[in-house]
Parts: C-alpha cells; structure tokens; sequence
C-alpha cells in the first residue's frame, strides 16, 4: 500500500489522484464543520441555515444548466486551447443570464420563496443572499469544471476547497448574523470562481457559438435529472414543514449528511467522467472495462462500510459533532442515512453514465425516483400517517435509484466486453425508416441501408408506420426499445426529419444520425396553416438534440437554425449506393464517441 502511494507520488496522473482525494476529505470536513459553527451560533440559525443549504443544492441545477459536466467531458475529448476557451464562454453566455435572473426573482418573490422554505415569512432577509449563493456555486460548477477538464487541477482542487469548505467557516467565526453569513459566502463564492477563468475569458478568443450550442445541446436534457437530484433531498424538506414542523430541520439535516456521505464519492465521479470519456474516444473499451468493474467493487464496498458505520456510532457522533443533539435528530438521522448505500453507489458510478450515454440516462433514473418521492410525499400530506414516513418513502426513492444504476452499469460493461471484442471497422446500424415495410416511398433509404451491409456493416431496418397516433407511437417507442435490446447496435440512422426523427431522437439511448431530405427542413411546399410551422420546428428540434446530422444537399444545411458547420452534405437521390460509404463513416464517427465535423460528398 506505501509502495503504491510512492509511485503515485512520483507520477504526475498519480499526484492529481491524491491531491483530489485530499481536497474533496478536506472539503468534507469543512462541510461538517460548518454545521457546527451553525449549530454553536443559535438553534434558530442551525434550523434556517440547513434549509438554505438544501435549497441552494436544488436550485443551482437550473442556473448551471448541465454545463459542469457538459465541459469536462469535451474539454477532455479536446484538447487545443482554443476550443477550451470557446467552451467556457459558450457554458458562460448561458449561467450568467440565468444567475442574474434567479437573482431577480428572488428579489421580486422574497415572501413566496420563505413561505416555500421555511413555511413562513420569517425568512424573507435570507431570500436574496439565498439567491447570490445560488449563483455563485453555479458559477463554481462552470469554473471547476474547465480547470478539471484543461488540466489545472491543482487551481481546480485550491477553489473547490475555499468554496465548500473555507469560506462558510471563515464567515460563520467572523459574522453574527446569519444574512451577513449568507451574503459574504454568496460573494466569496462568485468572486473565487471568476478570478481563475478570468485570463482564458479575455484571451482574445471569439465565436463561441458552436461550442454554445453544444454545451446547451449536452446539458439541457440533463437539467430535469439534475433538478430532480436537488429535490430528492430538498422536498422532503419541504414536506415535513406542513405535516411536522419542529422536525423539518431535523430531516434537514439528516438528508445534508446523506449528501455529505455521498460526497466521499465525489473523487471518482471527478476521475472517471474525463478518463472515461477519453477512453471512450480512443477506443480503449477494454481498459474502460476493466476500470469501471474495479470501481465498481470499491464503490460498493465503500457504501457498505459507510453505512455500517454510522449506524453502529450515530448517537456518539452526534452528541460530539453538534453538542446536544436530541434524541429526535439522532432517530431521525439514523433513519434517513439507511439510504446511503444506494444513493453513495449512485453518486460514485453516475459519471461512467453520462460518459458513455448520449442521452441523459441519470437524468431518467433520478426523474423516476423524485415521481416515487413525489407520490409518497403526496399521500403524507393527504393521509395523517407517522413522523417518519416521508423518511421511508425517501429511502425507497434510493433504493430505486440505486438498483436502476446498477443495472446500468451492468449493461455499459457487457457494451464494452462486446466492443472489445472487436475491430475498429466492425459497425451495426439500426436503420429507422419512416414507412410500411412493403412501402416505396423511402426505396433509396432501403437501398442504402443494404449498400452498409456490402461494405461489411451490421444493419437492421426498423419500419415506424404511423406517425400520427400517439398510442400507436408509444407501441412504436416499445418495439423500438425491444430490437434494440435483443439486436445491439453502435448507433441509430433516421431518415427523414419531422416526428420520425424528434420521436427516434427521443426514444433511443444510443446516439441518433438524422438524414434530412428535403420537406422535412424546407416546409415551402407542405400545404395547411400550423402543419409547416409544427413539422418544421420538430425538425429544427431533432437536429438539436441528434448526435449526428446529415443533409442531401446543401439547400438543406443552410435551412438548419443551428449546427450547420457540423451537419454533413451527403446526397441520397439518384444512386443511393454512391455515397454509402462517406455516410457509414459519419456513422462509425459517431457511434465511436469521435468528433464528426461537416463535409461535402460530390
């Protein structure tokens, strides 16, 4: 064990391993420690102070927008400064409007908002600072996110550490008032997150806009997962106000050291996101592979022994950490921290998901587990049940949320054994073809789709026949879901824009290439009043959200709103067989985590 901290030591991936480990415990303690400085200044303070914390952690998701993620993960797949830089002020030109704005309603809605939180207006002082704090740990996200992925960890590891841990002491021993606290940390927060970006943000560096795109393109679908993640531990909160008052600080508290817990996983999720991606995109699916199954043994083991071991020394610990806890916070703590294991497994393993998905797979797993939150809490304050049943329907929350990524990383571990197992060339395409399978009217479609086979591609056809009825596209979306389970493709190729591409786009986990051809984007011709407006903006749609466009001819490109420079001109009328080739290499792009950029086929 030495032996291997020396040769970390002496190895500069190494070194940021453990430099990482060391600030996020040292992160850590300052979390807890805030706590009690909360707790020493007045029961009143502790109670208005663990709810402000909660509703930070939910309401900053909505102001980063999925960008902290977004950015690692393609500043890692990238590595020209340039392009780093237009990444950042393509994350900025989003968080800033949206922390300006969250700031505004808080001072437009201060009465709303404490009615909300605390369930009176007592609170109103504590709004606006509420919202400065919100911004700033949003702006954090952005900040740490870039130094993490470009490669500045040891600046990335220096604000991590002063702004969790440093600063809301600091203002706890030098301030009485609890607003003051909430105003000096808010700003600490925003200023230490500027002053790092501060030399890339006026490199002289322009035209953003692509990268802007992207990182909204990324991070948007991600947003409900990530506010859903916030609520988890924040409604209950919030539940507990109405049925049982003097214990929602209790609940407060109890579901800040779940998160505290789950934290002492931050260092792998940090770790694995940029490796994984990076392994992703050079193709090292059996090394990816290998680290995901040992990562996923740690964590596991880790989560138990967290657990065990608070629950075998809760009440000593507590009685320490805060003085005089009462027997009802104790209770009430030890309750709540039986979902540690599920949420810890899940804190650690998400990153290795949001590498390898294209679509926001946590974000479904945490949407599902806040509906069941949601219904347990709604039947609690319908049906005068006990204190601790919002406790229980949180942990079953968890639990669900637990099993559901185990299971996804199961599958993502049986994708990289099949993929290392392998060539390079080795592709299978899952074409989607809006028609009958008797049906002519896509024939150049079809006679693509068998030109991959000829050159050595796996290929399946699946045929959506009715675009029209929801039910019969919900019985689509299911069938859908089945070939793809039992047939395994690398990527999904849509013909055709319109509802065919926003439901594929919508329905697949694996990435989607639209082929625009022709009315889908140029709506002149299509008669009715809302019909050319609503097929045309779900196409606009498809190719926002698609991992990979395409185009038969360049009329079409420059009828794309947004990603032109990326969509590819490939024609598809005349010989379908012609291009077959340069359209499975778009595909191949794609499916192998590998930047396409837009071309021109003659």
């Amino acid at each position: 064990m030495i032996g291997k901290a020396i040769r970390m030591l002496r190895d500069p991936a190494g070194r940021d391993i453990l430099a990482t480990f060391a600030t996020e415990g040292l992160s850590m303690l300052g979390m807890v420690l805030v706590f009690r400085l909360a707790k020493d200044s007045s029961d009143a303070d502790f109670d208005r102070y663990v709810i402000v914390r909660r509703t930070v952690a939910f309401a900053f998701p909505v102001v980063l927008m999925g960008t902290m993620v977004g950015l690692t993960r393609f500043i890692a797949m990238g590595r020209d400064q340039a392009v780093q830089r237009r990444y950042l002020r393509g994350a900025l030109s989003w968080v800033l409007p949206l922390g300006l704005l969250a700031c505004l309603i808080c001072i437009l809605t201060p009465g709303w908002i404490s009615w909300t939180c605390f369930g009176t207006s007592d609170g109103v002082p504590l709004i606006l600072p509420m919202g400065v704090m919100t911004f700033g740990i949003a702006l954090h996200g952005v900040s740490y996110g870039f130094l993490r992925g470009s490669g500045r960890v040891l600046t990335a590891n220096a604000i991590q550490l002063l702004n969790l841990a440093v600063w809301p002491c600091l203002a706890f021993l030098l301030l009485d008032d609890l607003t003051h606290v909430l105003w000096t940390t808010g700003l600490a927060w925003l200023i230490t997150a500027l002053l790092p970006i501060l030399p890339d943000l006026f490199s002289g560096v322009r035209g953003a806009g692509r990268e802007r795109a992207e990182i909204l393109r990324y991070g948007l679908p991600r947003v409900p997962g990530d506010i859903a993640l916030g609520a988890l531990l924040t409604v209950p909160v919030y539940i507990v106000v109405r049925t049982f008052p003097d214990l929602a600080a209790d609940h407060a508290f109890g579901c800040t050291l779940l998160n505290l817990a789950a934290a002492v996983f931050s260092p792998v999720a940090l770790l694995l996101l940029p490796a994984a991606s990076a392994q992703l995109s050079s193709g090292d699916h059996r090394g990816l592979e290998d680290r995901v199954r040992r990562m996923t043994i740690i964590v596991t083991a880790a989560s138990v022994a967290l657990v065990v071991g608070f629950e075998l020394l809760a009440t000593p610990f507590l009685r320490i950490y805060l003085g005089d806890a009462s027997d009802e916070l104790i209770l009430t703590c030890r309750l709540i921290f039986l979902a540690g294991l599920p949420f810890a497994f899940f804190n650690g393993m998400r990153s290795l998901l949001d590498a390898y998905y294209q679509t926001p797979r946590n974000g479904m797993n945490l949407s599902v587990a806040l509906s069941l939150l949601l219904l347990g809490g709604l039947f609690h304050l319908l049906i005068p049940t006990p204190w601790y049943t919002t406790g229980v329907v949180l942990i079953g929350a968890l639990s669900w949320l637990g099993w559901a990524t185990w299971r996804d990383v199961r599958h993502v571990r049986g994708e990289l054994e099949r993929l290392a197992g392998r060539t390079d060339g080795d592709i299978h395409v899952l074409v989607v073809i809006p028609d009958t399978e008797t049906g002519e009217r896509y024939a150049d479609s079809k006679e693509q789709a068998h030109a991959f086979i000829d050159l050595g591609a796996g290929v399946s056809i699946f045929h959506l026949e009715n675009r029209t009825s929801p039910f019969a596209l919900l019985r689509s979306r299911s069938r859908l879901r089945r070939m793809l389970r039992l047939q395994r493709p690398d990527v999904v190729h849509v013909h055709f824009g319109s509802v065919a591409a926003l439901w594929t786009v919508f329905s697949s986990p694996l990435p989607v290439v639209v082929t625009f051809m022709g009315s889908d984007l140029d709506r002149s011709g299509v008669s009715g009043v809302a019909r050319p407006f609503v097929g045309g903006m779900f196409s606009q749609l498809a190719a926002f959200f698609a991992a990979g466009i395409i185009c038969t001819d360049e009329h079409l490109r420059e009828r794309l709103w947004w990603r032109t420079t990326e969509a590819s001109v490939i024609p598809l009328n005349g010989d379908p067989r012609a291009n077959a080739a340069e359209v499975l290499a778009h595909l191949r792009g794609v499916a192998l985590h590998r930047p396409t950029n837009g071309a021109v086929a003659a």
